[in-house]
């Protein structure tokens, strides 16, 4: 039996999506998100000339490609698990229950804002790049189609494990511990370089994670063909990385449904009230 979500819902989460965008990035706060990616345009431009590695690949293209991979997987992941979270101690998450679909109609929003959201905080980078450090982007037509093939893979891959996150931790205070873990996680997975040498197990536990198949799948779109020494393998492996992340969305699509629709059963006005009590008594 195959289930089929109304017009109506479908409607109704494009217009929540809209309004949320517009309400996030014409805010002070939401505004403010440029300032990163605005920095990260002034560093490329002063590491322009630096080269590492045995290929002396540009020291702009690492830092570039490494902050577009973890703006993806920093907007699917931790966004998301951290607004599950924020909705369902504030009730948000309890009144969308209440209405019908509503809570399908709640989470189809969020899949529609999580592009977007992974987008515009890099956009001043991508623009800046393009103007005035053309050689750390793609070169032609093919390469700009596979990046963008990688950065919809990419957030599809992730936004299910935000969404479990959101879903498995029940505290402000819990998430931001799994949050550092996945700070760490990045950090030792190859997001922002190569760990071709590092030793065997180190590149097999980093190949264990999806983080990594996503930074060399923006590698590999974004850097000379020779940075590929610096690989596992000494290439970059794209279509193995692009079946490994379709693998890992596949699961996760599998994964947070479940849990999901079991944190939506247990939220009721008595959580609601108790999460509101632990804040004022605790703080979080």
């Amino acid at each position: 039996m195959t289930t089929t979500i109304p017009t109506a819902v479908v409607r109704s989460a494009a217009r929540q999506a809209r309004i949320t965008l517009v309400r996030k990035y014409t805010s002070p706060a939401g505004l403010s998100v440029v300032v990163v990616s605005l920095v990260v345009l002034v560093v490329l431009w002063f590491l322009r000339d630096a080269e590492i590695g045995v290929a002396q690949v540009g020291a702009s293209g690492y830092i570039f490609s490494g902050f577009l991979a973890f703006g993806v997987i920093s907007a699917a992941v931790l966004g998301v698990a951290g607004e599950l979270q924020a909705e369902r101690e504030d009730g948000t998450l309890l009144r969308a229950k209440a209405v019908p679909h509503g809570m399908t109609g709640h989470l189809l929003a969020k899949i529609l804002v999580a592009p977007f959201d992974a987008l515009i905080p890099m956009l001043p980078a991508i623009v800046g790049a393009a103007v005035f450090l053309p050689d750390v982007m793609p070169r032609d037509l093919l390469g700009w189609v596979l990046l963008l093939v990688v950065f919809l893979l990419g957030v599809v891959t992730m936004l299910p494990w935000g969404a479990v996150l959101g879903s498995v931790f029940r505290t402000m205070i819990g998430l931001a511990w799994a949050m550092m873990a996945m700070y760490a996680v990045a950090a030792l997975s190859g997001v922002f370089y190569p760990v071709g040498g590092w030793p065997a197990p180190l590149q097999w536990a980093a190949q264990a994670s999806p983080l990594y198949w996503i930074g060399v799948a923006v590698r590999s779109v974004l850097l000379p063909p020779e940075a590929a020494a610096a690989e596992i393998g000494g290439e970059f492996r794209l279509g193995l990385a692009l079946l490994v992340i379709l693998g890992w969305a596949v699961v996760g699509l599998l994964v947070a449904p479940v849990l999901l629709r079991r944190m939506a059963r247990r939220q009721s006005g008595s959580t609601v009230q108790a999460a509101r009590e632990r804040v004022l008594a605790k703080g979080y």
